[in-house]
């Protein structure tokens, strides 16, 4: 992880680094919602088999689970979790890390759990980005809001 001093004067990102950090991390998050979802799986034939769940005659575990609030909970919430922790312990998803971005404060610290939350339901699931093409200053809808940054780091 880049220290404070060393990425508080890099350059903003770009609007098509943003882009293929975006295309990794919906890989990731898709990859995410399929382990939740085996989980939850697992979770109600392991009810059904033990009788804390009754399913109607004919019904299968996914139907059954795609109409469970705990489940849509289970995966979009695994989701939110996977940006939050990463953004805020260390200012990269693995996306980020690919492109060699960054999200962080002005002064280069990494951005509060607050911050995380705001960046991401305000990002409108990336389309917030595109304002990038039209600011001189490559700022993203999602980082005035967050009151926030994406920085280029340089090659290692």
């Amino acid at each position: 992880m880049a220290n404070a001093s060393a990425t508080t004067s890099l350059p903003t990102a770009g609007f098509f680094r943003r882009l293929g950090a975006y295309i990794y991390d919906a890989l990731m998050a898709i990859a995410i919602g399929m382990v939740a979802t085996m989980l939850g799986l697992a979770a109600v034939a392991i009810g059904t088999s033990i009788g804390l769940i009754k399913l109607p005659e004919g019904v299968e575990h996914s139907t059954y689970l795609v109409g469970q609030i705990w489940f849509q909970g289970l995966i979009w919430g695994s989701i939110i979790m996977f940006y939050i922790w990463f953004w805020h312990n260390h200012g990269q998803t693995i996306g980020m890390r690919a492109w060699r971005l960054r999200v962080q404060n002005k002064d280069g610290s990494n951005i509060s759990y607050t911050q995380a939350l705001i960046r991401l339901f305000t990002s409108a699931l990336g389309v917030g980005n595109l304002m990038v093409i039209v600011t001189k200053d490559n700022t993203a809808f999602q980082d005035i809001w967050g009151r926030c940054q994406v920085v280029t780091l340089p090659k290692k």
